[in-house]
């Protein structure tokens, strides 16, 4: 069984004034070991900002068998990118530079990007403004798993091919009704900042944030990354085998302003001391911009009161302490970043799995905050049972899937309209793209056959996986590539359609998301082609 061990690093000149007084002592180096043990992380990276001490330091590996973690180490930074996205906008704004934004961020998307950024719904492509998407309030799902990297040629997408297939995707809620995270409507704010610019969103931010602020590891692709040094490597803990899985590269360029960036914990304690002390180069207004709360995310939930949402983080209370704070996950990488202006002070993980590693991240950082703030055990969250609720709902959803998806199913089951061969073929939606359903043999069941098709070139690289239920009814399991983890895949329903000859006519998926918040990706028609 691997099983990742802690290392100690050597403190940054940064860090050697008042190593001291560090949080990253013996004691919790232990704590960090055995939290990567349970949750199953390789390795993680955390730095603190306390004032204007910084602390950082590495456990594990950023690399097996033996690169450590360290807090030099480069690692995607997912969707703690988007507070980068939204300062930059923010900025942007106040400095009135553009007359496209005069209106601030009530600015209609469309009177920017008006070829570009066409809705279903007429009201919401004339209306919805950015205000709306920085605060994914749009009505908008996530619609992750339509995302593509590369279009059927194998050219590259970027984020203007991503904002055109919005009109291919269907809406599911009311605009400004209520919290629908919606990664694609920060990559649609992506492209307007690069209409108004002329330049690309990672040449932006280096510009406006990185380089003032002294973030010289921080990158927008993996490539431009890797031509300063290695990056950490991805992986998923294989259970039944007892051993880690290294995962490939995951693609950015059509991600963009919504988790493209790579960057080490270093770097980031010097964006978050920019927004604890209200430092350039933003102005006191764009940081008062930066921490206003927009819409309500979600009700109180254990340690945490009403959950607000903003330019590109979330707002709550701790235990009586302001917080703001964002997650991000990859494929194979999860990042944690909190801070609590009250104390002018700051947490940074980033570590190497997916979903496990946020929550080892946020056992550790929490710790950290729960330390600073002097809180009694007694008035500490449990982190630990937190995320082993969260993860074994999802799981036990996926287990329980037939009940919830078809409930009044005929037992026993009532035969398909044709043979499962009859239904192999290639089907295609002009919002998710083709696939094509091959035969495999039974996992569980010798003598029957299932349906299968891999998606290689969408964003999250995932196979479905179809079990016939009862009738044309079946049930489609979505793999991420490499993760065989029922927590992190999801599981949704599938109907066949036949035509008036007899054949198959298409596919209905009525695509949900379960993890978290239940988000309704309503039902896309994948037509038959061939």
């Amino acid at each position: 069984m691997a099983s990742p061990e802690q290392n100690e690093q050597k403190p940054s000149d940064e860090q050697s004034s008042a190593k001291s007084t560090s949080p990253f002592n013996d004691e919790f180096a232990q704590f960090a070991k055995e939290t990567l043990e349970q949750w199953k992380v390789p390795g993680v990276s955390l730095a603190v900002i306390d004032g204007d001490q910084v602390y950082a330091e590495g456990y594990g590996f950023a690399s097996l068998p033996d690169t450590p973690a360290t807090p030099e180490t480069v690692w995607y930074a997912a969707s703690t990118t988007k507070a980068f996205t939204a300062a930059a906008l923010a900025h942007i704004i106040a400095e009135k530079k553009y007359p496209a934004l005069c209106k601030g961020w009530s600015t209609k998307i469309s009177s920017i990007i008006r070829d570009d950024f066409v809705l279903q719904d007429d009201w919401m492509t004339q209306n919805l403004n950015l205000e709306d998407a920085v605060c994914h309030r749009t009505g908008m799902p996530r619609h992750d798993m339509a995302n593509h990297r590369e279009d059927e040629k194998g050219n590259k997408l970027w984020p203007r091919d991503v904002v055109r297939n919005l009109r291919n995707l269907k809406v599911t809620g009311e605009p400004r009704a209520k919290f629908m995270y919606c990664n694609i409507m920060y990559v649609v704010l992506s492209h307007v900042i690069e209409a108004l610019a002329g330049k690309g969103l990672g040449e932006v931010l280096k510009e406006q944030i990185w380089e003032p602020l002294g973030m010289d590891s921080t990158y927008f692709s993996p490539e431009d990354a890797k031509k300063s040094g290695p990056i950490a490597s991805g992986y998923h803990w294989d259970k039944k085998a007892e051993k880690y899985i290294p995962l490939e590269e995951m693609a950015t360029n059509e991600i963009s302003g919504a988790g493209a960036m790579l960057s080490t914990v270093l770097d980031y304690t010097k964006w978050l001391k920019c927004l604890l002390h209200e430092e350039a180069p933003f102005s006191k207004d764009t940081h008062k911009d930066i921490k206003t709360p927009r819409i309500v995310g979600a009700m109180p939930n254990g340690a945490k009161d009403v959950n607000m949402y903003g330019l590109g983080w979330e707002r709550t209370i701790y235990r009586g302490h302001i917080l703001h704070a964002h997650s991000g996950g990859m494929h194979a990488f999860g990042s944690q970043v909190y801070w609590l202006p009250e104390h002018k002070f700051g947490v940074v993980a980033f570590g190497n799995t997916l979903l496990s590693s946020n929550a080892a991240e946020d056992v550790l950082c929490y710790k950290l905050i729960n330390d600073k703030l002097g809180l009694p055990e007694a008035n500490r969250h449990d982190y630990n049972k937190h995320w082993r609720d969260l993860l074994d709902g999802a799981a036990k959803s996926n287990e329980g899937v037939l009940d919830r998806l078809y409930p009044d199913r005929p037992n026993p089951a009532l035969p398909p309209s044709l043979q499962t061969g009859c239904f192999v073929g290639t089907y295609e939606d002009a919002g998710y793209g083709s696939f094509t359903l091959r035969e495999e043999p039974h996992p569980d069941k010798p003598g029957e056959t299932i349906l299968v098709a891999d998606r290689p070139r969408t964003t999250w690289r995932y196979v479905m996986k179809l079990h016939h239920v009862t009738g044309d009814y079946w049930i489609i399991y979505t793999e991420l590539q490499g993760v065989a983890d029922a927590r992190a895949n999801s599981t949704v329903g599938g109907l066949f359609k036949i035509g008036v000859d007899g054949k198959v006519s298409s596919l209905d998926i009525h695509w949900e998301n379960y993890l978290g918040p239940a988000t309704d990706g309503g039902v896309v028609s994948f037509k038959k082609t061939e």
